[in-house]
């Protein structure tokens, strides 16, 4: 019976990095002996409450899922990155629990007492629960500064483990006054839409914002415009009507030389065809959107009374 109870502890460990809790290892030992086992060192401790089984490689994940387990902790910030592979290992062990609990864990782990520790920005990840990408890239403004902060950004939507947008939705959403990840997250989530970051549907969402809010004309999106049978280009709003267009650019919109000279030609040519072209940056859009929406209205009075 005791030698099917120890298997059962072995398979345990083997599923949790080599360790076991002091529940765990009570309710299979019996309280006597695992005493024993720990004054032999059978069990050695890692942290109050969890110990690893002798013999058991001592690894840093192992001691990122002592941490966890001793917290009843969700792996967070600087780990969590780690194990996304978000950024380069550096040992850190960080953990996350509900704000109204005080876990004495020794070093290096470090328990971040976090207000809005929602379970549904948690996931299973190498035998541990761990916050998820969008999730780890919010909490890293808490601890690391914000070059870093952008490097894993980067790193997760290179890796497509997650998208500006659904890191948008998330920022907004835990947002709060005082919460400085949240602050960092959401400029370095701001500045990727002003380069060039966000997709169509975002560009079009923020400009029929303004429009509607304004109770202008709404224009025809991704417009494109032909001439003798070939399409010269296509715009992002457009009013085709009274050839104006509109076009919202990112402070890093080219691409290339190549990519340079080919909107400049387009640009000309629609032009050359009587069109009106008025031209936004995102931060015109994003920071100033009373004055895209007055530069609209003009343009639509102008050329309608033309």
């Amino acid at each position: 019976m005791m030698i099917e109870r120890v298997a059962t502890l072995d398979a345990l460990a083997q599923a949790q990095h080599g360790l076991v809790t002091t529940i765990q290892a009570v309710e299979l030992l019996g309280a006597s002996r695992k005493s024993r086992w720990v004054a032999e060192r059978r069990l050695i401790s890692e942290q109050p409450g969890v110990f690893r089984l002798a013999g058991a490689p001592a690894t840093w994940h192992q001691t990122v899922h002592a941490a966890a387990l001793a917290a009843d902790a969700v792996v967070s910030h600087r780990s969590a990155a780690e194990l996304w592979g978000l950024t380069r290992p550096a040992g850190y062990v960080d953990v996350s629990v509900p704000p109204g609990r005080r876990p004495r864990l020794r070093p290096p782990a470090i328990a971040h007492r976090i207000k809005d520790l929602r379970p549904d920005l948690a996931v299973e990840r190498e035998g541990m629960r761990i916050t998820d990408p969008v999730r780890t890239i919010i909490d890293l403004g808490l601890v690391l500064p914000t070059w870093s902060v952008s490097s894993a950004l980067g790193a997760g939507l290179s890796k497509q483990l997650l998208t500006i947008t659904e890191a948008k939705a998330v920022r907004d959403a835990l947002g709060r006054r005082g919460r400085n990840g949240t602050g960092v997250a959401g400029d370095l989530i701001e500045r990727r839409l002003l380069t060039g970051g966000g997709d169509e549907s975002e560009l079009e969402t923020r400009l029929t914002s303004i429009i509607r809010r304004h109770s202008l004309v709404s224009p025809e999106l991704q417009y494109e415009v032909w001439h003798a049978g070939r399409c010269i280009g296509r715009v992002d709003a457009a009013y085709p009507s009274l050839k104006l267009a509109i076009e919202v650019d990112g402070y890093e919109f080219h691409s290339s030389p190549d990519a340079f000279q080919h909107d400049r030609t387009r640009q000309n040519q629609l032009t050359a065809l009587g069109w009106t072209i008025l031209r936004f940056t995102w931060a015109d859009v994003v920071k100033r959107p009373d004055t895209v929406a007055s530069m609209i209205r003009d343009a639509l009075a102008r050329l309608e009374a033309a």
